[in-house]
């Protein structure tokens, strides 16, 4: 009995043991339960996989590290790459310091310190965007008005606003809705840079080519990207420490809604013409920078949304345009008859006196890439002559300075005006009109050619996608497309395949092709692309500027472009003597595409004291790039100080002996009066500017319904325009 007595009363004192024990333990979990409640400190218990205290404030200070490391970078770059300022270098170095500090330092913007957070980012980032290119306000005093700074915040503020619904925060909105504004600031500066005007919406149709071209340029960090973009990480901090949050569904989803109507009627309304004067916007598209100052980089790009699509002209109608088709058709029917020749010699003479081979010459036009000739600013010493070739052959046969619509890039422009005829005058300035307005099967040089027995072969030692190529070539009526996977072996210069093996390739297709058959071919080239301060290891640059003794890095590239230009000269030279050597007539157009950049060409314009500007003419200097026409059957001797692309090709019929469409013929009498139209002007034959866009003499308006009917209008196209063989 006492055993069973002993082991009972035991069993008891060890369950009585374990329910204290139990009891112990929740009662300390309740304390630490409300120790966390009361905000007091909890006590810790140590476990495996826990972080220590000390780790835990480390991995905090990560943040400001790692920003401090960034900054750190970005000036060192800029110290380097830009200007060797000691005081820069400071500032850079104390600001980036200053940043991490903050990032790390505990404090939240919370309620009405939030929302009012939430009204002045907006005219920071607004602030800090337009100093990307320029600084805001350092105009004249009507340059930018009160209501375009509000345009603009107000942009900014819808952005952060639909952005902080949609993701149901502050932090996440103004931080999404900062960074997108700083990317997009950033990308607008190096484009400005590289090609000298701003980002326009037509741009993102061509983000494929931009990407394949990329990697030859050098991005060179200058202290004005490197101190806005420190005040776009400000910003960014202060939106990271915003602690206002949306969760509730029956707030928050109203809100998103109404923030997204707000931003579709902001971008729907300030594409009309009218909304955008009452605002008092700039305009005028002649100049993209100083439209985009005036107006704010966020109004201006969403007001020029409404360019992506054409408005017919004003009186447009296909019949006025087959009226007077029968005028024409009938005044030429009556010349001939009577053995006149209507055409005049304007700046250069005409193009329908050279001598005509005996049958249909071979047709080979090369626009070379970025080929120009920079003493149209001023004369210049260096090393050894630039084009002493092509300056002999534009002596020789047909030559002169061409004026073209774009400069340091948009090649496809050039193109599309060579082969067509039609001008960029017409539509919005900073357009790609192969990627833009070609959409269907559209008359060009190409297809009149083939309509004559011609075999038509396009030509581009590079990607076949850049501007949509593949499928405009096909719409243009080309036989062929041969781009760099054709070429075997080629030689290169800045990994671009040379003019040297480019023009080896036009002589293969005249090689390869049937004897009774004949050839028009047209190659762009890429030897001269730009990218001329990027390190190429095992590139000669033996052309120098000798006057100049402090070569720095936009010397360099401007040496490396002149040594480009001389062996593009050299490629040019064995092309022409090869054919001077065949019996088959042919006939070769070459001319540059645009002029390159501003980074070279200031290099000679400050040789040569032609630093700004002062007129309009002057200004067109910078769009006028050297041609020459040669055949081996001879051609009169003329020199043209003034013609546009949009007239090269019925000048190139013309001394081919080959028939010209109406629409060419029409543009080869419209030179007569107006010798240049292109995107940046019209002149007339005394040598008056007007600027595109206004109201236009009778023959322009014409010209402009023309090539409406032309480009935009296919289902109505009046197709004898544009086709020899339904005149």
């Amino acid at each position: 009995m006492k055993n069973e007595y002993s082991n009972h009363e035991s069993s008891e004192n060890q369950t009585s043991k374990n329910e204290s024990m139990k009891n112990r333990s929740s009662g300390k979990k309740s304390m630490q339960n409300r120790s966390l409640k009361k905000g007091c400190p909890r006590y810790h218990v140590f476990q495996g996989n826990e972080k220590t205290p000390e780790k835990r404030r480390f991995l905090t200070y990560i943040p400001g590290i790692v920003l401090f490391l960034v900054f750190l970078v970005l000036t060192v770059l800029a110290y380097v790459q830009d200007e060797r300022n000691n005081l820069f270098l400071l500032t850079g170095l104390m600001a980036g310091a200053a940043a991490g500090l903050l990032a790390v330092f505990p404090f939240r913007v919370r309620r009405f310190a939030a929302v009012l957070a939430g009204l002045i980012i907006p005219v920071l980032v607004f602030c800090a965007v337009e100093t990307y290119t320029h600084a805001p306000y350092i105009h004249t005093p009507d340059s930018f008005s009160p209501r375009m700074f509000g345009l603009n915040t107000a942009f900014f503020l819808i952005l952060d606003l639909l952005l902080t619904f949609v993701l149901g925060s502050m932090q996440a909105g103004y931080t999404a809705g900062t960074a997108a504004v700083m990317v997009f600031g950033l990308g607008n500066a190096f484009v400005v840079r590289f090609r000298g005007h701003p980002i326009v919406p037509w741009d993102l149709l061509s983000l494929n080519t931009a990407a394949s071209v990329a990697g030859n340029y050098t991005f060179e960090l200058t202290w004005r990207l490197v101190f806005v973009t420190m005040i776009f990480a400000g910003i960014l901090i202060l939106c990271v420490k915003m602690d206002l949050k949306v969760r509730k569904p029956a707030i928050r989803i109203p809100a998103a809604a109404a923030a997204a109507v707000a931003a579709f009627l902001y971008v729907s309304q300030l594409q009309l013409p009218e909304v955008q004067s009452w605002f008092g916007m700039d305009t005028t598209l002649f100049t993209l920078n100083v439209l985009y100052r005036n107006n704010g980089l966020a109004a201006g790009f969403i007001g020029n949304l409404r360019f992506l699509h054409i408005q017919e002209p004003d009186g447009y109608s296909v019949e006025k345009l087959e009226e007077l088709l029968q005028e024409r058709t009938s005044g030429e029917t009556q010349t001939e008859s009577t053995g006149e020749n209507s055409t005049k010699a304007e700046n250069g003479g005409t193009a329908s006196d050279g001598k005509e081979p005996k049958e249909n010459p071979n047709v080979i036009v090369i626009l070379n890439e970025a080929f120009s000739d920079l003493s149209v600013y001023g004369s210049f010493n260096t090393s050894q002559e630039v084009m002493p070739f092509f300056n002999s052959l534009q002596d020789e046969a047909v030559g002169g300075y061409v004026s073209v619509s774009v400069k340091g890039g948009n090649t496809a422009n050039s193109e599309f005006e060579l082969l067509t005829g039609d001008t960029m005058a017409f539509l919005p300035a900073g357009s790609v009109a192969y990627q833009q307005y070609v959409n269907a099967v559209t008359p060009s040089l190409a297809s009149e050619l083939k309509s004559l027995g011609y075999h038509t072969a396009a030509v581009h030692p590079y990607r076949r996608s850049g501007w949509d190529r593949e499928k405009v070539y096909e719409y243009f009526g080309f036989d062929e497309f041969i781009d760099q996977t054709s070429f075997v072996n080629p030689v290169k210069y800045r990994d671009y395949i040379s003019d040297w093996s480019a023009f080896e390739k036009l002589i293969e297709l005249y090689e390869e092709k049937d004897p009774d058959e004949k050839l028009f071919a047209f190659e762009v080239t890429m030897q001269n692309h730009g990218g001329y301060s990027r390190n190429n290891p095992g590139f000669d640059i033996y052309l120098k500027l000798p006057d100049i003794q402090d070569k720095t890095t936009s010397v360099m590239a401007t040496e490396k472009y002149l040594t480009l230009m001389n062996l593009s000269d050299q490629a040019l030279e064995m092309l022409v003597s090869y054919f001077r050597e065949q019996e088959e007539p042919t006939i070769i157009l070459m001319l540059g595409d645009h002029q390159p950049s501003d980074y070279i060409t200031n290099v000679v314009r400050r040789i040569t004291g032609n630093a700004e500007d002062e007129s309009m003419e002057d200004m067109q200097t910078g769009y006028q790039v050297p041609f020459v026409l040669w055949s081996n059957y001879g051609l009169e001797h003329k020199y043209y100080e003034k013609i546009s692309v949009n007239y090269l090709q019925s000048l190139l019929l013309e001394n081919a002996g080959l028939p010209l469409p109406a629409y060419q013929s029409f543009l080869k009498d419209l030179y007569a009066e107006y010798p240049v139209i292109n995107a940046n002007c019209i002149m007339d034959k005394e040598g008056n500017y007007m600027e595109t866009g206004g109201t236009y003499p009778e023959d322009i308006v014409t010209y402009e319904m023309l090539q409406y009917n032309h480009l935009l209008d296919a289902k109505n196209r009046a197709e004898g325009w544009f086709n020899i063989n339904m005149r």
